[in-house]
């Protein structure tokens, strides 16, 4: 069987959106929001800046990249294997149960895993694929609409009696900070089981974030479908269109978001339409972001080495994503290095900095001498369940000559 190539743009973009989720891992110094020593020499008076501007610029941004690629992969799974006469459903809902697994242990060590969230959203997504675009769209559209949060909204408008309380868990969010800055490492994976469980999933849902996903995954799906990025320079004037667009609509949402606190409204529904102005916010931000960063790779691929840094870097992106998460716990945690009360913003971007830098350069590397990362190896193993998968590249014999 012929190997499909790689479409290098998706892995660039995999890659930019690690780079944005480990950047704001490393300024919430990995979900510890406890303010750090104000003495220690690495706190800066411009820290609470460096952080608000990471946050406006970054969160919420990497998860929707991550979310419309998930899509995207899928249909490209779901299709090279129909071409083949073959039905992949089955074999893709193993593969949600296997990265399922592999996202809950890793989220005993990290409470902000992402990875069983997109496995357990993947199984019903499957029954999208069969769906026409239209249909598709639609779903889309009231999902990225947020019709639980307006209608929610509805009810602080209407229902003098109404009551916003979201549950987090009955304080298991300041909890855990407590656990994580100064709990044992068997004391972190205790909490993590599960009350940390508890506090992600409903936080999710109550942001309205699980309800975006799904829309996202059905965005990337219908993307893949179009095959819009499989031809990019045909469709560039598309991309700057929905670039320019979504840009315009970015900064008309956050206007609106700024004046909500002026309004003449009560806090519940300030803070019910502030939830669900920044989901569209968030999405407009994603949209502009991809196409701004698909137009420099349409115009700069054959210039610029970066693509194909990023393109590495996001090659990797499971290894990638889970061991940059381990290493932080380790760093910020306090039965690790403890830095959460020494670094600032400033230095703990710094750090991310230099974390993205030695990762990508060892995925560029790595994909020298193989064809995957060892955690991508490991779920592409375990999916199949085939331990016999080649991995190591086979020398060319100018290769062999050369060593």
């Amino acid at each position: 069987m012929k190997a499909q190539s790689r479409i290098v743009i998706i892995d660039a973009l995999r890659g930019l959106a690690l780079l944005g989720i480990i950047i704001i891992h490393c300024i919430e110094h990995f979900e510890i929001f406890k303010p750090s020593d104000p003495n220690s020499p690495f706190v800066l008076g411009i820290d609470a800046d460096v952080f608000e501007s990471v946050l406006f610029m970054v969160g919420g941004k990497a998860y929707s990249i991550f979310a419309i690629l998930f899509g995207y992969s899928f249909f490209i799974q779901m299709n090279n294997k129909a071409e083949q006469g073959k039905d992949f459903r089955f074999t893709f809902l193993w593969r949600m149960i296997v990265l399922f697994v592999i996202g809950f242990l890793h989220s005993i060590f990290y409470r902000g895993d992402i990875l069983h969230i997109y496995a357990l959203a993947g199984i019903p997504f499957i029954l999208s694929y069969s769906l026409s675009n239209r249909t598709l769209l639609v779903i889309a559209g009231l999902l990225l609409v947020q019709v639980p949060l307006l209608y929610l909204a509805y009810q602080a408008f209407t229902n003098p009696d109404f009551v916003y309380a979201p549950y987090y868990g009955d304080g298991y969010f300041p909890e855990g900070e407590e656990i994580y800055t100064t709990g044992s490492m068997w004391e972190v994976f205790e909490f993590n089981l599960y009350k940390a469980r508890v506090v992600v999933w409903t936080w999710t849902y109550h942001t309205g974030r699980l309800v975006q996903l799904f829309g996202l995954f059905i965005i990337g799906l219908v993307i893949a479908r179009k095959g819009y990025l499989t031809n990019l320079t045909a469709n560039r004037y598309r991309v700057a269109f929905v670039g320019y667009f979504c840009l315009i609509l970015m900064l008309l949402v956050k206007l609106y978001i700024s004046g909500i606190e002026s309004f003449d409204w009560t806090e519940d529904q300030k803070t019910l339409m502030t939830m669900a102005s920044q989901t569209y916010f968030n999405l407009f931000y994603t949209l502009t972001i991809c196409s701004g960063f698909i137009l420099l790779y349409i115009y700069g691929k054959d210039k610029v080495k970066l693509f194909d840094y990023m393109a590495a870097y996001g090659r990797m992106s499971l290894t990638n994503y889970m061991s940059q998460a381990i290493l932080g716990v380790i760093l910020f945690f306090q039965f690790g290095f403890g830095l959460w009360d020494d670094l600032g913003a400033t230095w703990s971007l710094v750090l991310a900095i230099v974390l993205f830098v030695t990762q990508t350069m060892i995925s560029v590397h790595w994909l020298r001498a193989y064809r995957y990362g060892p955690m991508e190896w490991l779920w592409r193993a375990l999916t199949y369940w085939d331990f016999n998968l080649p991995n190591k590249k086979e020398r060319t014999r100018v290769q062999e000559v050369l060593v």
